[in-house]
């Protein structure tokens, strides 16, 4: 049955991956593919008048990057246009841009990393003697003990968020626990 959270991993990132694409991409008329592409975040703000003001975010994915389908979904769980080359490095090298990748032989602790980012289980999502129900869970991040919910992109980027937050938190640097 460890399977099935990858299977649901794999539809979900490609369902996202059309979804996104179509939502914020109307198809235009075939042209000549392009080196520089734009990822574009659009946020809604409450008022009192009938209709909310709406705010547009654009960052360019630089030509270049690896894992630049995941750029919009990242910007829109709250990473900073800012950040988004350093997670795009992280993205790759830890799981070359695939939510479902599983590392359970490479730590010496036993411990396995998981998803885009390689969240590692040990140190955030199961009970620990600080965090009886797991750190990930304990902010609200996961629902249940346990770490399969990381296998999803959208969890696993706001998990990795939170994580980043974390250190800043702490006066370390944000990427310190991708060794950066």
């Amino acid at each position: 049955m460890d399977f099935v959270p990858r299977i649901l991993a794999g539809l979900s990132a490609l369902l996202l991956t059309l979804g996104v694409g179509l939502a914020h991409n109307p198809p235009t008329p075939v042209s000549p593919p392009t080196t520089i592409r734009e990822v574009v975040v659009v946020s809604s703000f409450h008022t009192t008048t009938t209709q909310p003001p709406t705010t547009t975010t654009t960052s360019t994915v630089p030509a270049g990057t690896e894992c630049g389908q995941w750029w919009g979904l990242a910007l829109q769980l709250g990473w900073q246009p800012e950040h988004m080359e350093t997670l795009d490095y992280i993205m790759w090298r830890e799981s070359r841009c695939d939510p479902t990748q599983h590392n359970t032989t490479l730590n010496k602790d036993g411990s396995s990393d998981i998803g885009l980012t390689q969240i590692n289980d040990r140190s955030w999502c199961l009970p620990t003697r600080w965090y009886p129900n797991g750190y990930l869970q304990t902010i609200g991040i996961l629902s249940k003990v346990g770490c399969e919910q990381l296998f999803d992109p959208a969890t696993n980027l706001k998990a990795a968020k939170a994580i980043h937050d974390y250190h800043v938190s702490n006066g370390q640097r944000g990427f310190e626990a991708w060794g950066l």
